[in-house]
């Protein structure tokens, strides 16, 4: 076989493996279940607080700012940024207590085990029933951890698409 068909044979090997690559998406966790979590933990303080932005943040730490973001076009991630550094993991699995890193997504960042964050994560509880999205905001502002415009603000997200939450 000539050296240019080899070389054309590793290209078209190379491009399939690309494209394969490429057409694979990250697991999610569904954006019901995602803001049903931010709602819950607003109300117990795990999330010290929620932004009303165009991209969803529910804060987890200061020092170094370590954070969830989601909104409708971007996964659930946790990023992690410090002076020097930032990076981030998209999680999937499904909450309550099923959250995981996604394949292939750093445990450590920035010298933080994101790790120790997901099991925070797992590890928060429901509000009481029913545990809907939009309860999950009623609630956390019935006990002053978030004010009544950014429940509206998440409790209208959990009524939009895509999908709605029951």
């Amino acid at each position: 076989m000539s050296q240019k068909k080899k070389f054309i044979g590793f290209l078209a090997l190379i491009s399939a493996a690309t494209c394969s690559f490429a057409g694979q998406t990250l697991a999610q966790v569904a954006k019901c279940q995602a803001l049903t979590l931010y709602g819950n933990a607003a109300q117990t303080g795990l999330c010290k607080s929620l932004s009303t932005g165009n991209h969803w943040v529910c804060a987890l730490a200061d020092n170094p700012d370590i954070h969830l973001t989601l909104n409708n076009a971007t996964a659930l991630h946790i990023t992690v940024r410090t002076p020097a550094c930032e990076g981030n993991a998209y999680l999937a699995g499904a909450w309550p207590a099923n959250l995981t890193l996604a394949a292939g997504q750093p445990t450590v960042i920035c010298g933080v085990n994101v790790q120790n964050y997901v099991a925070r994560l797992n590890a928060q509880p429901q509000s009481a029933a029913p545990p809907t999205c939009q309860t999950s905001f009623v609630n956390a502002q019935a006990a002053n951890r978030i004010d009544p415009a950014t429940a509206t603000f998440y409790v209208n997200n959990c009524n939009n698409p895509p999908p709605p939450c029951p």
